[in-house]
């Protein structure tokens, strides 16, 4: 055990291992800790170290607790959810904090909600640091992690991934993609790594009953260009691995110097046992002229959201609409993209393969902020030719609750069958066109 240090820092903690992983290094190290968990979803474990436990609502605890504690540093480390502000128990400093929650609830992404955060509490004269300066040890380094060793010939593919998800980063959608064999079968939205991973498994072993060919794949993972890492730097445990077995694919790789790795003995061994490599590699910056320029970039660049049918969207619904059909746009290159889900400028899906149907079913169940006013927002499907508007796609789009479907066109015309004009308003959901000048 090392020597007591006079230092103290903070860690807020949401679910999983990662907080406690940190207070444990730390402690080995000498280094004082004090912890404030989320009620409902900090680990138990964490009980050891007499954490102060809070509820969403009381911002006001949180921010005293930390002071008195003499912490002038803090680490956001574990998972959270997105809070039901229905159920939330919101104290005095909550209040006082008003006008920065509804800011949190109008943002349109994690890393706008995640920059909000950041700036309260330096305003409050507290220091966020990123979990690589409290616990470098669990930080994946450039070259082979875990599992067997031999990765050259899959440099093809991982690097098709790492393209594909600097594509994706100016949208703000996942941090995970999976290629296989030059292809794109699987890409992250909101549901997270893990949900990915068991929709491509089942995915698979549907593939494999009908006896149709499968790549081993890769997964790949990276932190968005410019994503602070301080809050929100990605990370992979042994369930990652296992998950990654399951799905019959060859391994994983990860942005070196950016990627967490959890329970990093449990990895080794998992990644050993189902002999699937983890390996970190080097980041590599792309040539400022390889990257196509997006046609859909706003409203000013001559683009033109066109109403098909009698019922109207919204300002709000447009802006969803050009984000949707400029990812989509980005994605063209690497012939994956048929569909996106899009609410409040927040990217809940994007298909890759496994079909519009089942794009529409991902994004009903998943959301932002749960609860009371805010569960009335319903979202923009956005599609990348109108093949896809079929009626029984239209009549699944309404059952989900989006408010409208949008078709993305080239040139404006008449592409789009009177007959799927005419569901889309009996199913009173609005039915547009974004039209680009490309």
């Amino acid at each position: 055990m090392a020597k007591p240090s006079s230092r103290q820092i903070g860690i807020l903690a949401g679910g999983g291992s990662l907080p406690r992983e940190i207070a444990e290094g730390l402690a080995v190290r000498g280094v004082g800790v004090h912890i404030v968990a989320i009620d409902g979803e900090a680990d138990r474990q964490l009980d050891k170290f007499n954490p102060t436990n809070v509820n969403w609502g009381q911002i006001g605890l949180i921010l005293s607790s930390f002071k008195s504690a003499g912490c002038r540093q803090i680490v956001f480390a574990g998972s959270v959810r997105r809070p039901d502000l229905s159920k939330i128990k919101p104290d005095l400093g909550f209040f006082r904090a008003l006008f920065t929650v509804l800011r949190l609830i109008r943002v349109g992404g994690d890393d706008a909600i995640l920059r909000a955060v950041i700036g309260f509490f330096e305003r409050h004269g507290i220091e966020i640091v990123g979990v690589d300066q409290v616990a470098p040890e669990l930080v994946v380094g450039e070259g082979l992690f875990a599992g067997p060793g031999q990765i050259r010939e899959d440099a093809s593919d991982i690097g098709l991934g790492f393209d594909v998800l600097r594509a994706l980063a100016p949208f703000d959608v996942g941090q995970a993609v999976v290629v296989s064999d030059g292809r794109v079968e699987a890409i992250e939205g909101a549901e997270g790594t893990d949900r990915m991973l068991d929709r491509l498994m089942a995915a698979r072993q549907r593939r494999m009953r009908e006896r149709l060919a499968l790549g081993r794949g890769i997964l790949l993972k990276a932190p968005k260009p410019g994503q602070d890492l301080r809050v929100d730097m990605p990370a992979i445990g042994p369930e990652t691995v296992r998950k990654v077995a399951g799905a019959d694919l060859k391994g994983v790789a990860v942005e070196a110097g950016s990627v967490l790795a959890l329970q990093r003995g449990g990895l080794i061994e998992m990644a050993k046992t189902h002999r699937v490599f983890v390996a970190g590699i080097a980041a590599v910056t792309p040539d400022a002229g390889g990257v196509e320029q997006e046609p859909f970039r706003s409203t000013a660049d001559g683009i033109t959201l066109r109403k098909l049918g009698r019922r109207a969207f919204s300002k709000s619904d447009a802006v969803d609409a050009i984000k949707g059909g400029r990812l989509l746009s980005a994605l063209g290159r690497f012939d994956t993209g048929r569909g996106v889900v899009v609410v409040r400028r927040h990217v809940l899906a994007v298909e890759a393969g496994e079909g519009i149907g089942d794009l529409i079913e991902r994004a009903a169940g998943l959301r932002q902020w749960g609860g009371g006013l805010f569960a009335r927002r319903k979202g923009v499907l956005v599609l990348a030719a109108g093949r896809d508007l079929e009626q029984d796609m239209i009549a699944k789009a309404a059952e989900a609750g989006f408010a409208g479907i949008v078709v993305v066109l080239q040139k404006f015309a008449a592409s789009v069958a009177d007959s799927a004009i005419s569901e889309a308003d009996r199913r009173k959901v609005f039915i547009a066109a974004l039209v680009g000048e490309g």
